[in-house]
């Protein structure tokens, strides 16, 4: 009888202690699951895709040398490790890409776009011609922080600030704004030829001397596509439009040095709110929130893949990252703007004919 009873007791130990045994189990499993369930799908639904970058600039420029250099190496960083193909879209500043993105291209993860930051901005004022909502867009990351010059090719004769703001000066454009604020802001004279596809496109124009110079043209683009040109004095770096100088142009003013009252300070202030995202990288609006997640890591790891940055080095890119999020933050708060500031930009920037002329749609 008592064999019995101790034979019953450890039966029922037993069955007390399988439970337990799968709950610590269960419980182990759990706490295993959430990188497991956050690879798993991501990873799952891109093996075997083809991840599309499209450049919002023509071949050879700063965006395009960026884009396709950050392309090398997203792809080891993406769950399931898709492959990847750059395809250049050039045309109007970068608007082409980013309208694409929100109205026609893939929203699954699988197409992002870099272009011209300037592109967002242009949403913000309203322009027709900006057919997306650049908050809606899912910002990646940008690869740096930039500051954006006015040069003069050397044989200009236009080799001082004070030149270039009170002679007639023309320039090769791709982005309107940062001569016009100049020629509205300070009474400066820059006539401006347009339809240039890309900046690679304008630089080949100062070379044949179509035009005499160039604004919102990046450093960090001049020092991975023409370094030779400081090198041999072949342009003269005359204004930056950034919030604080470069380490490496410390005699170059800044825009904001030429402002005398609030108003043109308030302008100003607004304008250069977008240099942060120097080298926009985004998805379009929709993109599963996880995929989103895993584009935005992958882009910050491959900033901070050493073969990424031996590349970039070799081609004498700048790298400060700015992530997704940062950049989703700084255009939501640039879009609380007044109306009527916006309003005063856009008059500043584009004219008030123009400016008027978006209003009506």
């Amino acid at each position: 009888m008592a064999s019995e009873l101790a034979r019953e007791t450890e039966l029922r130990e037993v069955r007390m202690i399988r439970p337990l045994a799968r709950l610590v189990l269960i419980v182990a499993a759990t706490l295993y699951l959430p990188a497991q369930s956050f690879a798993g799908p991501v990873e799952e639904f891109y093996r075997g895709k083809r991840l599309t970058v499209y450049g919002g600039s023509s071949s050879g420029g700063g965006t395009d040398i960026y884009g396709r250099t950050i392309a090398r190496f997203i792809a080891k960083h993406i769950p399931g490790q898709p492959s990847v193909t750059v395809i250049n879209m050039p045309g109007a500043n970068g608007l082409v890409v980013a309208n694409q993105l929100y109205r026609s291209l893939p929203k699954d993860g699988t197409a992002i776009g870099t272009f011209d930051r300037a592109a967002a901005m242009h949403s913000i004022w309203g322009n027709p011609a900006a057919q997306f909502v650049a908050t809606e867009l899912n910002w990646i990351g940008s690869a740096n922080i930039d500051t954006s010059l006015c040069v003069t090719w050397h044989t200009s004769g236009i080799d001082t600030l004070d030149k270039f703001l009170t002679r007639e000066v023309v320039l090769g454009s791709s982005a309107i704004y940062h001569a016009n604020l100049l020629n509205s802001l300070f009474g400066a004279k820059l006539k401006q030829v347009r339809g240039y596809p890309g900046g690679n496109d304008i630089v080949l124009a100062l070379e044949r001397g179509e035009v005499q110079g160039r604004c919102n043209w990046s450093w960090s683009s001049i020092i991975s596509t023409r370094s030779e040109w400081i090198r041999d004095k072949k342009i003269n770096v005359l204004l930056q439009f950034a919030e604080e100088k470069h380490l490496e142009l410390p005699n170059v003013p800044l825009v904001t040095d030429l402002a005398k009252t609030e108003q043109q300070r308030q302008m100003l202030d607004l304008t250069l709110s977008s240099q942060t995202m120097a080298r926009p990288f985004a998805a379009p609006p929709s993109v599963p929130a996880e995929r989103t997640s895993a584009l935005r890591k992958a882009f910050i790891d491959t900033i901070r893949d050493p073969e990424f940055l031996a590349a970039a080095k070799a081609q004498q890119l700048e790298v400060s990252p700015v992530s997704g999020q940062k950049i989703q933050d700084i255009l939501a708060q640039i879009a609380t703007t007044p109306k009527d500031v916006i309003r005063t930009l856009r008059d500043v920037v584009l004219g008030p004919e123009a400016s008027a002329a978006m209003d009506k749609h």
